[in-house]
């Protein structure tokens, strides 16, 4: 999955004749390396009971969000030009991991049933 999104962030941005900022490529790592630990983090939860799964999950998506903020915040306080572009390709890759997560939840739950 993360090969795909690396490579539709690559092909969107010669598209539009842009340079892939370090900032997206940051963000890129950064839901990447998030979403590595909430899957396995959710793994062992599982095998524990389906409640603690519950709201593990629930906390990671939460979790997820206020440090999508906190990186926001501190591009927002480092750099002095606010790139639209690196705004926009954060808020994408916060909804297609978002997206991902939830998928990956929803398929957790239907093979314990």
């Amino acid at each position: 999955m993360a090969a795909v999104v690396a490579g539709l962030m690559q092909l969107i941005h010669s598209a539009f004749s842009l340079s892939v900022a370090t900032w997206s490529w940051a963000a890129f790592g950064f839901f990447f390396t998030l979403n590595l630990l909430i899957h396995f983090l959710s793994e062992s939860m599982l095998k524990s009971s389906q409640k603690s799964f519950l709201t593990f999950m629930y906390g990671s998506i939460a979790m997820r969000f206020i440090f999508s903020i906190f990186f926001i915040v501190i591009y927002l306080m480092v750099n002095e030009v606010r790139d639209k572009i690196v705004i926009v390709n954060f808020l994408f890759l916060y909804l297609l991991f978002t997206t991902f997560e939830l998928y990956h939840l929803v398929t957790k739950l239907r093979t314990e049933k």
